[in-house]
């Protein structure tokens, strides 16, 4: 076909006829040419079986193998089109094994040539395994450790917002499994990093684990849900907030008056306006009272999540001081 003749196909539309015909008559050829005898290389999943109780693999194990199949091309077809969803594998018995050993592929599955999965339906001829030509086994105690999780995300609320606690993890704690060598010195894991910016809501989601270990090395589960409350600021009055006095001696009765004040805190809404009075510590300490200031100011004690609190009332408290008889 010349030049002239493909633009004029193009400008027909009739370019998905030509490729339709194409196709059909490369399949065509294929079972034409199906009953021969070939040989192939296919990778192949390596599975691990029939590890002792109590013990794990060490390091990571070659995950496929190429290996050599001799079969007609009618059946190296079938095999092509459906080997992602088949279950062929080569079979690593580890059941005799307690430490270490040396598997030289092509001698074990010539002694063991059920260990080469072939599902039924497919008829391939094993013939050699072309690459890896050994796979080293090494085995550890299995080890179960659990371990805090420590957050590496970034939440940053807009302006007039604020994040009220800290960030939350569920779960706050990941079982770690393995070998004994690598598991046993690891102390937290980690999240993954990552930022949240300019935050008017609260945020929840799944975030993942930093996992920088072999595949022999698990985490249960392997993702978490993070959650951060954000609040927008507000301002409350709280009253009836009671005084106390510290450090008073046995001997000596001690009282504020009043005996109680209140103030402004500054804070997520939702937050302040779940706190009660006796959230919040007033007092006064007996031990830095001066005879000479029977009026002070008290300390002020808010919690950690109240950003300020401003506008006490009264400013300064006299404490009255009785001696108690004897």
């Amino acid at each position: 076909m010349n030049l002239e003749a493909f633009k004029r196909i193009m400008k027909s539309g009739h370019l998905s006829t030509w490729s339709g015909a194409f196709f059909f008559a490369v399949i065509l050829w294929l079972f034409v040419i199906s009953e021969r005898t070939y040989v192939y290389v296919l990778e192949v999943p390596i599975e691990v079986r029939n590890i002792k109780e109590g013990k794990t693999l060490r390091g990571e194990v070659e995950p496929t193998a190429d290996v050599r199949f001799r079969a007609t091309g009618r059946a190296f077809l079938k095999t092509l089109l459906l080997k992602s969803v088949s279950d062929f594998k080569l079979v690593l018995d580890l059941e005799k094994i307690s430490t270490n050993y040396d598997f030289y592929l092509n001698d074990y599955f010539s002694r063991y040539s059920q260990k080469v999965v072939i599902p039924s339906g497919f008829e391939l001829d094993f013939i050699e395994v072309v690459r890896p030509d050994s796979i080293h086994i090494s085995l550890d105690d299995y080890m179960i450790k659990p371990l805090r999780v420590v957050s590496r995300v970034f939440i940053q609320p807009d302006a007039g917002f604020v994040q009220v606690g800290l960030t939350q993890l569920f779960p706050s704690s990941i079982e770690l499994k393995g070998p004994k060598e690598i598991v046993r010195f690891v102390d937290q894991l980690e999240t993954v990093a990552d930022s949240f910016m300019s935050l008017q809501s609260s945020v929840q989601t799944f975030i993942l684990l930093e996992f920088d270990f072999p595949r022999t090395v698990e985490a249960s589960p392997p993702q978490i849900s993070l959650s951060a409350d954000i609040q927008s600021i507000g301002e409350r009055i709280i009253t009836e907030v009671p005084v106390t006095v510290l450090n008073v001696p046995q001997n000596i009765r001690a009282f504020p008056n009043p005996s109680t004040v209140s103030l402004t805190v500054t804070g997520g809404v939702q937050f302040i306006a779940e706190l009660e009075a006796t959230d919040i510590e007033v007092y006064i300490d007996y031990e830095k009272r001066r005879i000479d200031q029977p009026f002070r100011e008290p300390d002020i004690v808010v919690p950690e999540d109240v950003l300020e609190w401003s506008d006490l009332s009264p400013k300064t408290l006299e404490l009255t001081v009785r001696r108690i008889p004897e």
